[in-house]
């Protein structure tokens, strides 16, 4: 019996879910304070929902888990949380403005390598009916706060698909949609790689010269107009620098591969390693699945990635509160004590083993707790709590009464 989790896949368990939850518990204040409400879909779909065309289309099929039910039903994983949004959007009568963030496992069947799994949590917001450039620098704030609670500094890079279109009609001959597909590799794969996959399905591989260039001078030189991508380029520039939003750069390479984006899109790094969080518009999205066209734009967050650069960092997180143990105790009188001070919002976790001094001390330390809570007959008798910092062996006997007292001591 292999008793291993599937292959791509991983358990969270002690310190790594404590940093899991974290990050989880970061974004869904943020996204609750910028005004986002949750959405839960299912994990299942139905296949349907990402071959149309428009949406990702039917080659998504080598790239997800897709199977077929005892009825013959063809279905998928979910692989983002795009399609679904999409789908509740035509299929529900929302009220706009609507902002909605979902949180949970997606699922691809990539080639597990080192950061790259088969199952993994990302972190979507959305902003639907809002067609200005106003979103998306909402957005940009939105993953500016969610990088500083981790007290992270992301990068964010931008392009136009709009521009990138526009571009590709010069080369590409009617299949720049392809064409983007290839150039989104260009991170990942070798040039020469990206040059023969474009030439294999007959486009003109200079479009890697200009691209590689990186400079919206020599696009708009190139373009020897002005297009409705230069146009949307210059605009967000603009508001941009009005907003102090100065992490947020252009960058021509980028195309982003999905079929269903159609103006500014954008990646997310952090000390210029691999993407850890992207998206863009979609305004054609939701009329494909036969709702009305609504513009929309959102972007996810990779929790499994930034999670692992955390980790890498020595990131750790404390148990808030404390953890509570007797010396001599019954424990119906620990549990009384632990109720009181839960009651007032104060985390308690107590010793169910009766295990002496020195191996509490050592498992509260193990579990990342700061504070331990100790209850002996002294205690007892004056209705007091003994709170220790194990970190620096001070210790204070405080009354049971002086709950705000505890707290300061304890939530830090």
């Amino acid at each position: 019996m292999n008793l291993q989790p599937v292959r791509g896949m991983r358990d969270l368990v002690g310190q790594d879910a404590l940093i899991q939850e974290f990050i989880e518990g970061n974004f869904r204040r943020i996204f609750a304070s910028f005004g986002y409400a949750p959405l839960y879909t299912p994990a299942v779909e139905n296949f349907d929902l990402f071959k149309i065309k428009g949406s990702v289309g039917e080659a998504i099929k080598e790239e997800i888990y897709y199977f077929k039910d005892k009825g013959e039903r063809e279905l998928a994983l979910r692989f983002e949380f795009t399609a679904s949004l999409a789908r509740v959007a035509a299929t529900t009568q929302l009220k706009m403005p609507f902002k909605r963030y979902q949180i949970g496992e997606v699922y691809r069947y990539d080639r597990p390598q080192a950061k790259r799994y088969r199952a993994f949590t990302q972190a979507d917001i959305d902003i639907l009916g809002v067609g200005g450039l106003e979103a998306e620098i909402e957005i940009m704030q939105v993953i500016k706060s969610c990088f500083e609670s981790l007290k992270l500094k992301p990068k964010v890079i931008f392009n136009s698909r709009k521009l990138l279109q526009e571009v590709l009609g010069k080369f590409a001959l009617g299949k720049e949609i392809e064409a983007m597909r290839i150039l989104d590799k260009m991170d990942k794969v070798e040039k020469k790689e990206v040059k023969l996959m474009l030439e294999e399905k007959g486009i003109d591989s200079r479009v890697i010269e200009l691209i590689e260039k990186n400079s919206f001078e020599e696009i708009q030189k190139f373009l020897d107009k002005e297009t409705q991508g230069t146009k949307e380029i210059k605009d967000f520039i603009n508001l941009l620098k009005e907003n102090e939003l100065d992490f947020v750069e252009f960058d021509a390479r980028l195309a982003r591969g999905f079929e269903y984006y159609t103006g500014i899109v954008f990646e997310i790094k952090l000390d210029n390693g691999p993407s850890v969080g992207g998206g863009g518009r979609f305004d054609k999205l939701i009329s494909t699945y036969g709702g009305q066209e609504t513009p929309a734009v959102g972007v996810g967050l990779g929790v499994s990635r930034i999670f692992d650069y955390l980790k890498e960092n020595g990131f750790m997180v404390g148990n808030q509160g404390l953890y509570l143990f007797g010396m001599n105790v019954n424990s119906t009188k620990l549990f009384k004590i632990a109720n009181i001070l839960r009651k007032e919002n104060i985390f308690v976790e107590i010793d169910l083993n009766k295990k002496n001094l020195s191996k509490n001390i050592e498992f509260a330390q193990k579990k990342g707790y700061k504070f331990v809570g100790i209850i002996g007959e002294n205690e007892l008798k004056a209705n007091t709590i003994t709170i220790k910092n194990i970190e620096n062996g001070e210790q204070e006997n405080i009354s049971l009464k002086e709950i705000e007292k505890i707290k300061s001591r304890v939530n830090w």
